[in-house]
């Protein structure tokens, strides 16, 4: 199994081909290279067997401990961890992430170092797929799944909040779709703290991002952290989690350009159009609109105040849809539908004055053949 140097994607077709599938990138003349990791033990008891996905601060792969436990163990990527900025990161998230145990957190089980010197946490194995899946797979979720899906985020991030954290990474790849054994539903898990600021002065983390040093994905960083703020705080990761629930309802980024830079200026000068008005036929409950549209304010101050606050507004506006029959056309863009082409038949079809004339004129021609023909009878049977 070979991997994209660029992207980390897993190729598995042979021969290799020129151009990553999933990035585009050229290949090198010799392929894609084999991880010199596949196969190794990390820490005495994590074998590695696969690769799980790659980011950019590193690989997770799929583990196996001695006793047969499935686990998944991310690795710092090694010419990161010459950085003392990115090292001290990466241990943050091992910290940050101990520090949750809700439903919604992945659970931290070990962290430590290679002999190479790269940096390594084993956590538990989330089987299911994330919402950037499922968005390549059906495109887009209907009003009640992607409800549910805001609610249970909220949530989590709730609890992370209360632990003195902010996400500040919050992205579809982040959020992982666990199915419920017995249930067509799911239970959203909260990934990658790697960039995890604290709140919480008790860590001695507080003030480690200089200003101007921004960290994020561009498409879903909130106007705040595109200008490089320092002071940071919760209604950033609501803005971030509101362009995630714009995308996974309309199919499409509330703010886009040509680059990176485009992209977060367009976040700063501009509002995000309603969901309603992205595209045409697609339709959504006043209430789910307005909701993301506060998510999404630009001034901190004019968001929802915390993420319990978004937590009980999407399970509000859940409660008050109507039946899943009747929720898809809310949700489902809806294609018109040309009626099937007829032939033009005089006087059919069509309303206005000229139809009007046009039936009284059968109707008088109808009159006058029964007449006729009333008069032919008559005439037949008159006495000779």
């Amino acid at each position: 199994m070979r991997h994209c140097p660029g992207c980390q994607a897993t190729i598995d077709t042979e021969p290799p081909p020129v151009v990553c599938p999933a990035c585009g990138q050229d290949a090198p003349a010799r392929g894609f290279p084999e991880d010199p990791l596949l196969g190794t033990t990390v820490d005495g008891r994590y074998r590695l067997e696969g690769r799980l996905g790659a980011g950019g601060m590193g690989v997770v792969y799929r583990a196996r401990t001695r006793d047969g436990q499935l686990r998944a163990v991310k690795v710092l990527h090694g010419w990161l961890s010459q950085s003392e900025d990115m090292v001290r990161r990466f241990r943050r998230e091992a910290r940050a992430a101990a520090r949750l145990h809700g439903p919604h957190a992945v659970r931290i089980e070990a962290s430590g170092e290679l002999p190479g010197g790269a940096l390594f946490i084993a956590m538990e194995l989330v089987e299911g797929e994330s919402v950037s899946q499922r968005l390549r797979r059906a495109g887009w979720f209907e009003a009640r799944d992607g409800l549910e899906l805001l609610a249970q985020a909220a949530t989590g991030l709730a609890e992370a909040h209360e632990a003195g954290l902010v996400h500040r990474d919050l992205k579809p790849d982040n959020l992982l779709l666990e199915p419920v054994e017995g249930s067509p539903g799911f239970r959203v898990r909260i990934l990658d703290f790697g960039i995890v600021k604290h709140l919480d002065a008790s860590l001695g983390t507080v003030g480690q991002t200089a200003t101007g040093r921004v960290f994020g994905t561009p498409e879903f960083m909130s106007p705040e952290q595109a200008r490089g703020a320092v002071d940071l705080d919760h209604r950033s990761d609501i803005f971030s989690l509101g362009v995630c629930a714009y995308l996974w309802w309309t199919g499409q980024l509330p703010f886009s350009g040509p680059n990176a830079q485009a992209i977060m200026i367009a976040r700063l000068t501009e509002d995000a159009l309603p969901m309603s008005e992205v595209r045409a036929g697609r339709r959504f409950p006043e209430a789910l609109d307005a909701l993301v549209a506060r998510m999404l304010a630009r001034d901190p101050a004019e968001r929802w105040p915390s993420m319990e606050a978004v937590a009980r507004a999407a399970r509000e506006a859940l409660a008050h849809l109507q039946t899943p029959a009747a929720d898809v056309p809310q949700t489902r863009p809806v294609t018109p539908v040309a009626p099937p082409r007829r032939r033009s038949t005089p006087g059919r079809g069509v309303s206005g004055p000229n139809s009007t004339a046009r039936r009284t004129l059968r109707v008088g021609l109808v009159v006058a053949a029964f007449l006729l023909a009333m008069w032919g009878v008559a005439w037949m049977l008159r006495p000779a």
